[in-house]
């Protein structure tokens, strides 16, 4: 009877050590075994709008082929082995977040892989962001595992119609306050003898000798020595109770049988299921997750959340994770931290199951508060100028920084566009050019609508430079500066003076404008052009005053113009209808202006006290102070179209000096809406020749005539858009196309811009770059006199 009493006590008490050893080795005992050393904390966005053709899988494809190549880290010593972490972290205001951490030694490589299966995100370096944990906190901490032996599948992404990373981002999605997660994949490659517990196991099934399916309890030393016990136990019950074997031979096929038992459908699919994770490289992994927030129960309850997303990796055959809370919860948190593989509760996961677990976020995942890239970067052209060049900023591509500019050659002349929504930063791109210009010696023009500009550069004028600045300001009433643009010095160009100023003014007056007007405006200001003397006050005068028009004409030569004056003018004042339609109006246009006290200081003396001619030939810095708030937005967009009509004249007076001795004036002028006269064209098509460079922004196309945008896209050689609206993101999109669309311009981050750069007379091709912020003095480089 004692043999009866000993096996079932050996089987209970074999039983119950294996059972202590899985349940052991599946608990974290809170012993740490290597610590992440020397690391950087990789930061990776990719695109939301990336292309929605694409599969579902695509992304989980994509993290599988990155796996699969870093497994090639795997070393022969296991001491040396690298590891590295996979995590995702989420709070209340900053959203979700992905990151890879990974030691110095392979952060080449695992970014480059990183960058082979994701070729639009952008990854950069930052700091570590696990030290906002706060260790005195409300926290709590759990490690993830497997529910059966390793070699049991978990469910991947084949398996799923969506895409599985949608459940675990929700979880992590639904914070508040001061509510944060930590979810944290350690992965490490391991060599192939990690399936062979998983073909014995297959090999004991389909021989009928399986005794378990389950748990794994008997694993290792105790299993095979449980093993053995029970099969001993159950012999020795056997023999003792069962009728001895059949003596006839012929009745021991009737017992038993030569072949291995027939598998049912379930083993079947089981063992299948089995090899396919076995057919695949593995990595040891460590799952953990961390959650804190300002009391217990709402980091438990988060805890629970991820905890619960992921059991839709689960089947009832197969194998799933579960959680095992841990026993000392700060040697935890600094082993989560310190990314260190604790002793115990690793599983082992193939590259399919890991990439299903893991891997950065697609369009279908429509979790909020994911941190996407919402405007894609893209490589820069070869052949950057970055010498000898004003800079425009850095292209920041794959961790690469390249300052580069605009060549100071006939690149420069080619003139550049910019457009982009308020606050973008299109004046701060200016104020780096334009202190730029003038550290390095260049002719500046700045013609400022608001006056914040101008006020900025004014603090970047070197002392070696001082007398080189013309500062017009036409709210200083006490000293105004003197603008006769009736001065003339070569008499064959009255003609094409007089168009400017028509232009000017017309623009001015473009809502109420008549070709009868124009007509008559223009014998005006080529009669007071031969008048030695005369000013713009003298318009009215001219029309009103028989004598004082009976002393202009004394000194006219033109026989057309004095025709028109003794004939057609006569004609007119002597009838009434004629006065109403073409006189009064051009009348009350012009005193219109001239009543302003400003407008007339300026415009009303007879002798200029600023020379362009000089300005644009010995390379001054004209600062053109048109603040909208001081002098009112009529006289500030009348007196900056005038002052553009003005350096487009003297531009245009080069033509009798040397092409190789017209030295370079840029003239940067910002909303050039405000001052984009008719002649505007022309400046746009014909200054290049004569040594004029204009840099011309705005915010939106809907305040250019569609004439004049055609001729601005015809004849810059360099264009550049910060972030737009939607209407003007789809007019700009096809000079982008195909490397960025209205989705990128309209997401562009500030202070960034999408540009096609004027290099060597050709136009790049686009790409994305960050302008750089105000001047900084290693800029500067010397002029070629």
């Amino acid at each position: 009877m004692f043999i009866y009493v000993l096996v079932p006590a050996l089987i209970v008490v074999v039983f119950s050590i294996a059972l202590l050893l899985r349940l052991n080795n599946d608990s974290v005992k809170g012993d740490i075994d290597g610590p992440l050393e020397n690391f950087s904390v990789l930061e990776i966005k990719v695109p939301k709008n990336e292309d929605s053709t694409r599969d579902v899988q695509w992304a989980s494809l994509a993290a599988e082929n990155m796996l699969a190549t870093l497994h090639g880290l795997l070393r022969e010593d296991d001491v040396d082995q690298e590891h590295f972490s996979m995590e995702m972290a989420s709070d209340g205001t900053r959203g979700i977040k992905f990151y890879v951490v990974v030691p110095q030694g392979i952060l080449k490589f695992v970014e480059s892989q990183i960058y082979a299966q994701y070729p639009t995100s952008q990854i950069r370096v930052v700091e570590d962001y696990m030290t906002d944990v706060i260790e005195e906190g409300s926290y709590e901490i759990s490690t993830i595992t497997l529910s059966k032996e390793d070699f049991f599948p978990i469910k991947t992404f084949r398996d799923f119609e969506g895409d599985p990373l949608s459940g675990i981002s929700s979880s992590l999605s639904e914070l508040s306050g001061n509510d944060k997660i930590w979810f944290q994949v350690l992965v490490k490659p391991i060599p192939d003898g990690w399936q062979q517990t998983g073909y014995d196991y297959i090999e004991a099934v389909r021989a009928g000798t399986s005794l378990s399916k389950g748990p794994g309890f008997l694993s290792g030393f105790a299993g095979l020595f449980a093993k053995e016990i029970v099969e001993i136990g159950t012999g020795m019950v056997t023999n003792l109770f069962s009728p001895p074997p059949p003596t006839n031979p012929r009745d021991y096929g009737k017992s038993f049988s030569s072949q291995p038992p027939r598998l049912t459908s379930t083993q079947d699919l089981e063992i299948k299921s089995i090899e396919s994770k076995l057919y695949k490289m593995g990595f040891e992994v460590q799952i953990r997750i961390l959650s804190q927030a300002d009391n217990s129960d709402r980091a438990k309850s988060n805890l629970r959340s991820v905890i619960a997303s992921l059991r839709q990796f689960s089947t009832s055959n197969m194998n799933g994770f579960v959680s095992f809370p841990v026993s000392n919860k700060q040697t935890s948190l600094e082993s989560f931290k310190n990314r260190a593989f604790m002793s115990n509760g690793t599983v082992v996961l193939n590259i399919s199951e890991l990439s299903t677990l893991y891997h950065l976020p697609s369009a279908s995942v429509e979790t909020p508060n994911i941190s996407w890239i919402y405007s894609k970067k893209s490589e820069p052209p070869g052949g950057l100028p970055v010498n000898n060049c004003v800079y425009l900023g850095e292209t920041i591509y794959r961790s690469q920084k390249v300052r580069f500019g605009l060549s100071n050659s006939d690149d420069r002349l080619r003139h550049m566009y910019l457009i982009g929504k308020s606050g973008t930063g299109k004046s701060t791109m200016f104020e780096s050019m334009i202190s730029q210009d003038i550290a390095n010696g260049h002719g500046v023009g700045v013609l400022d609508p608001h006056g914040d500009l101008v006020e900025r550069v004014l603090d970047y004028i070197p002392d070696h430079r001082i007398d080189d600045v013309i500062y017009f300001d036409p709210s200083d009433l006490e000293r105004p500066v003197g603008l006769n643009l009736l001065e003339m010095e070569d008499p064959s160009q009255k003609n094409l003076m007089a168009s400017a100023l028509v232009s000017a003014i017309k623009h001015h007056f473009d809502y109420s404008w008549g070709p009868r007007l124009e007509y008559l405006l223009n014998y005006c200001i080529l009669t007071l052009l031969e008048v030695p003397g005369t000013t713009m006050l003298a318009i009215t005068r001219l029309l009103e005053d028989d004598n004082y028009r009976k002393y202009i004409l004394h000194f006219v030569k033109d026989p057309v113009v004095i025709k028109f004056w003794e004939i057609e003018y006569k004609a007119m004042k002597g009838n009434q209808k004629l006065v109403t339609e073409a006189i009064a109006p051009i009348q009350n246009k012009v005193n219109r202006f001239l009543a302003s006290t400003t407008i007339r200081n300026i415009l009303g003396q007879r002798y200029s006290t600023i020379d362009m001619w000089n300005a644009m030939n010995e390379g001054k810095i004209l600062l053109m102070n048109l603040s909208k708030g001081k002098i009112g937005e009529d006289n500030a967009n009348l007196l900056g179209a005038l002052m553009v009509s003005r350096i487009q004249f003297m531009a245009l007076q080069r033509a009798k000096i040397q092409s190789n001795q017209r030295r370079p004036f840029y003239l940067y002028v910002d909303e050039f809406q405000n001052f984009a006269t008719g002649s505007f064209e022309s400046i746009l098509s014909e200054s290049r020749k004569y040594g004029l460079g204009l840099y011309l922004t705005h915010q939106y196309t809907a305040q250019l005539p569609e004439e004049l945008l055609k001729a601005v896209f015809g004849n810059v050689g360099t264009i550049a858009t910060f972030a737009l609206g939607a209407p003007d993101a789809r007019a700009l999109a096809n000079e982008f196309q195909p490397y960025f669309g209205e989705e990128d311009i309209i997401s562009l981050e500030r202070f960034n811009i999408y540009i096609k750069l004027m290099m060597d007379g050709m136009t790049s091709l686009p790409f994305s770059a960050e302008i750089l912020r105000p001047w900084v003095p290693e800029m500067a480089v010397e002029v070629p006199q």
